[in-house]
């Protein structure tokens, strides 16, 4: 078989015109830097001791006196094989083979603290950047015997006192007599339940224990001392919509509005990206036919600008209607004749103050990325060139609707309440912690923050479409504009 004949001049050329052609654009350099910028967020975040979520401080109250002291060591022990591992992983990473296996066996037989040291001796200064990771919960002795009182402190009316410092008592652990062994767990952050994990983890050992250690072993018999464990609920001592006769045990009409938001935030994501996507491909296919030149003879940059905002927001709500009918006749049909707690759950999400600021802050996202996309599409010189501006806005956007399940665990964390102010994320955190009942003046400041950027980020855009339209300003542009400015030397 004859093989095709390959001038190799010419596929040089053209391999160089594709490569010079993604290398020239604005979303290649942006894509090639993003993974140092993210490296060095990194590093400065580990040298700055950060945690996404706050520590969590629990307690035990043990009225039967046999199963406090179990609990909190089983916490240790699981704290400590994991601190193990890790130190294990990092030695056989960092270390020669041989330093790698003494370095395992010391880890073993002294704990990852000595790991820790013996890296510092072998390695200086990884000792102290590759340190042991923190717990985020701490156990505590409880400040009362009294559930009431404990109560009190879940609801930040009194302070727990940790090494001498004043803390929030995020949970309690409530184990007691009652025909049989009884436990609750209370806590207003039901979402991140890791002291109750860890207590139904302790229950089931202990009932599998008693069933191995009487003999007449089976399969199916330790699966009934599986299931006859000590089941533990869930309670919020700030739950205050108790109806008569109800309590103030955690259910699905508690749960909702958290699943709902995440919902709403991700819709909210979907929507703004569709839409301000949109803009960006619509923008450089009207540049590069020419039919922006012929607009400005008789429009404004303003006008072309909002007139791509609203054209586009009419075609995405248009495109997504489909979705919005469904989904409030789920919602509808869910209420009517669904389970009456996700019913309950629903009517306590759809609040006027969720509907007002769900709608808020979807215009507010869309103009701020809308904006944000019409420029880029203005600088933009070609579809590869826009092609490579999609990966880093993803990374960037898709970073930004990670607060979606932080909002759901961790609704106390900090780093949800400064994306709620940061404005590439703050649509999507301010929705997911409603449902947290966030104060009213927070929503208000930070929609108002966020439409503040917004008219920036339009006066922004339109400068840089003004010198993107009619400079044909992409990477070579702005390069021939340092070179005159900077550098005092003449360009083609």
């Amino acid at each position: 078989m004859r093989l095709p004949a390959i001038n190799m001049r010419r596929t040089y050329l053209i391999a160089r015109r594709d490569y010079l052609g993604y290398v020239k654009t604005w979303g290649f350099w942006l894509s090639f830097f993003m993974p140092f910028i993210f490296g060095i967020l990194g590093f400065f975040a580990s040298s700055w001791d950060f945690k996404v979520s706050p520590t969590r401080y629990e307690t035990v109250l043990d009225e039967t006196g046999l199963h406090k002291a179990a609990i909190i060591q089983l916490d240790a022990d699981n704290k400590r094989e994991i601190a193990e591992e890790v130190m294990s992983t990092l030695g056989k990473t960092l270390l020669p083979e041989t330093q790698a296996k003494e370095f395992e066996m010391l880890v073993a037989e002294k704990g990852a603290q000595a790991g820790q040291d013996y890296l510092e001796a072998k390695i200086p200064g990884a000792g102290e950047r590759l340190k042991i990771p923190d717990s985020n919960m701490i156990f505590i002795e409880p400040p009362s015997n009294d559930l009431d009182e404990l109560k009190a402190y879940m609801r930040e009316d009194k302070m727990a006192t940790y090494q001498g410092e004043e803390v929030k008592l995020n949970g309690v652990i409530h184990i007691y007599e009652d025909e049989g062994i009884k436990a609750d767990y209370w806590s207003p952050n039901f979402n991140n339940p890791e002291a109750e994990r860890l207590a139904k983890g302790y229950f089931r050992s202990l009932a599998m224990d008693g069933y191995l250690a009487g003999g007449n072993l089976s399969r199916e018999g330790l699966d009934a001392a599986r299931k006859g464990a000590v089941t533990i609920n869930t309670f919020d001592p700030t739950k205050t919509n108790v109806k008569e006769g109800g309590s103030q045990k955690v259910t699905m009409t508690d749960r909702v509005p958290f699943i709902a938001a995440a919902i709403l935030s991700g819709m909210l994501w979907l929507t703004v990206f569709s839409g301000a996507y949109m803009l960006l491909t619509s923008m450089l296919e009207e540049k590069m036919n020419k039919l922006l030149e012929m607009m400005l003879a008789s429009t404004r940059f303003t006008e072309i600008i909002f007139g791509k905002l609203l054209g586009v927001a009419a075609l995405t709500i248009t495109a997504m209607l489909p979705y919005i009918i469904i989904g409030i006749g789920a919602v509808i049909g869910f209420i009517l004749f669904g389970d009456p707690e996700i019913a309950e759950g629903l009517k306590n999400t759809f609040t006027l103050k969720m509907i007002v600021f769900f709608i808020i802050f979807l215009i507010l996202g869309y103009i701020f990325y809308g904006a944000f996309f019409i420029a880029l599409g203005s600088v933009a010189e070609s579809m590869q060139d826009a092609q490579t501006l999609t990966t880093p806005i993803m990374l960037v956007l898709t970073a930004c609707i990670m607060v979606v399940p932080l909002g759901m665990n961790s609704p106390d964390s900090p780093i949800l309440t400064f994306a709620s102010w940061f404005p590439l994320s703050a649509p999507f955190a301010a929705i997911v912690r409603l449902p947290s009942d966030p104060p009213l003046w927070e929503l208000c400041l930070s929609a108002l923050f966020l439409g503040i950027l917004s008219i920036g980020v339009i006066i922004l855009a339109e400068r840089i479409f003004r010198f993107g339209v009619l400079s044909g300003a992409g990477v070579k542009g702005v390069t021939d504009w340092f070179k005159r400015k900077i550098l005092r030397r003449k360009t083609n």
